[in-house]
This record gives C-alpha cells, structure tokens and sequence, in this order.
C-alpha cells in the first residue's frame, strides 16, 4: 500500500481518539485466547509471544491517541527518510566507506531497513481508509458506538488495499524475524544518530528522533522472535496472516451489501 502523504491527516480528525480505542480493542479481541482457541494450528505459539505481538501493535503500530500524539512529528520525520532514502545515503556519505565499516552486506541491509520501516510507515494509511469509511457514515460517532462497528468500517475497504496492508505488515514481522539482519540495520541506522548529531545545524530534532523512533521499531519487534526457533518464526508470521485476512473476510461476509 503506497503512504498517502508525510503528515498524518487522520490524527486530527475530531473522532481519531475514539476511533483508535476502538482498533485497539479490535486488536485485542483478534489476539485473545479465546479468539486463538479458533486457529488449532496456533496453539503450540506461546501466551508470552502473543503478548509480545500484541504489545507491539498496541504500542507502536496502532499506539494511544495521546502516545500517537507525541510520536507524530518523529513519525513523520521517518515517513521523509523511508519515502525519500536519497536523505539517508546523504547522511551516510561514501559508500565504500560505509561498506568497510559494515560489510559488504551493507547495501542490502540498509534497503532492507528501509523496506522494514517503509511497511511500517504504509501501514498507518490504512487507518486513513478507515477513517474515510467512517465519514462516509450517516452519523459516525453513534457509528463509533454500535456493535461490530470495527467490523463494519473494515468492510467498506476495498479488498485489495486490505490485501496490500495485510502484506505490509506481514513484511514487517518477516524482517524482525531475521536476527542478523536486524542487527545490521539498527547499527547502521545508530551510526546514522551520530552523525546528526555531530551535523545539529543540518537536522532537525525532529529528524533525529524520527530515526530513533526507527530504531525502537526495529528493536522492539525483534523481541518478539528473539527467543524463537526458525519454525515458530514461521508460524507466527503465519498467524498474523491468517487472522487478519479472516478478520476481512469475515466481515464482508456479514456486513458487505454488494
């Protein structure tokens, strides 16, 4: 799914606090173990990795309005460095001094980074179309109110961009479950914070914490597989897949009239 714009629109929405209560509660209610007690397939994935799963989304893909708030402007930050890498290699500067110090992989690592935080970045336009399917509603705070309203709104997306936002945070986890590779990145990405710092004139607070906050991303969702083996990286990644793409299906299902 391609980033609508830099600056999130849907932030500002009178509705937008309500709104993400209520995906978070939808988040909740897909990750349950009640609701996993409908994936058998699932049930040897760990209670401690599901809340790690959970926790990350609450907390950095889909966080509280007021932690949504604080986090805007180094969001938007990052969106400029992911939809423009051109600032990237500026800051990093020669590339075959970049290659000496962090290997001849680093050209891939650093694309992969990208990718990492471009599908992180995608993912929140999402919420833009679930917005816009909430405006189009005849009265969407008593919208907001009614039952299976997640359900509801998600029904109205056009099945491909469901698809494409289901990829892109697919995409995500399956860059987190790369140990090595991550590693290279997040030490690219903090030689990227030195040099900022050493540059303040050039780059904005803003800048440097929108690099930071892609830090903590990839950081933070490494966690979730640090103590994994290969097949349970694989099963969770397919987890995610399966209970989003049937959380969509399911409500077309019910509530899509055409």
């Amino acid at each position: 799914m391609k980033p609508k714009k830099e600056t999130s629109k849907v932030l500002h929405h009178s509705l937008f606090p309500e709104f993400i209560q209520l995906y978070q509660n939808s988040l909740v209610s897909r990750y349950s173990k009640e609701n996993l007690q409908n994936y058998p397939e699932f049930h040897s994935i760990s209670e401690k990795t599901i809340h790690e799963l959970l926790t990350f989304f609450l907390e950095y893909l889909y966080p509280s309005y007021e932690k949504r708030k604080k986090l805007d402007a180094a969001f938007d930050a990052l969106s400029g460095f992911v939809n423009h890498p051109s600032k990237i290699w500026g800051i990093l500067g020669n590339l075959a001094l970049s290659i000496f110090r962090f290997g001849k992989h680093f050209p891939m690592a650093l694309k992969a980074g990208m990718s990492a935080l471009h599908s992180y970045v995608t993912a929140h336009s999402f919420e833009e179309e679930l917005v816009l399917a909430l405006d189009a509603q005849e009265n969407p705070k008593t919208f907001l109110e009614s039952n299976f309203a997640m359900e509801k709104l998600i029904s109205f997306v056009e099945r491909e961009k469901a698809d494409a936002f289901r990829k892109d945070v697919c995409a995500l986890f399956s860059i987190f479950s790369d140990k090595e590779l991550v590693r290279k990145i997040v030490l690219i990405m903090e030689d990227i914070l030195v040099k900022m710092e050493s540059k303040q004139s050039l780059y904005t607070e803003n800048d440097k914490n929108g690099i930071s906050l892609g830090v903590s991303i990839l950081k933070e969702g490494q966690k979730i597989f640090d103590l994994l083996k290969k097949e349970e990286m694989v099963l969770v990644l397919q987890a995610i897949d399966k209970i989003e793409k049937e959380f969509y299906q399911k409500a077309c299902t019910r509530f899509r009239t055409k």
